[in-house]
């Protein structure tokens, strides 16, 4: 059985949490146990809070995990655009 949040049509203004809906399947929590970041330090991450220090295993785990080929389609912020 789906979860409810896959059925619901997700938006987000973090351009790290859009590339994961649009080139995954998987949940936010999905995709951070996959690269090796705590939960808690991913949603720090999208909500603007604090700036992504990563590991170079995370990073190549993120990349991994989003059919990212080159480092430039990686976003240089993390979090919402700052208003």
């Amino acid at each position: 059985m789906e979860s409810r949040s896959r059925k619901q049509k997700q938006e987000s203004d973090s351009p790290l949490d859009t590339l994961r809906i649009e080139r995954t399947q998987l949940t936010q929590d999905e995709l951070a146990m996959r690269c090796g970041i705590p939960r808690a330090t991913y949603q720090r991450w999208i909500s603007g809070k604090t700036e992504a220090r990563l590991t170079m295993s995370q990073l190549k785990n993120l990349c991994r995990e989003l059919n990212i080929d080159r480092i430039d389609e990686l976003p240089s912020d993390f979090g919402p655009p700052k208003r």
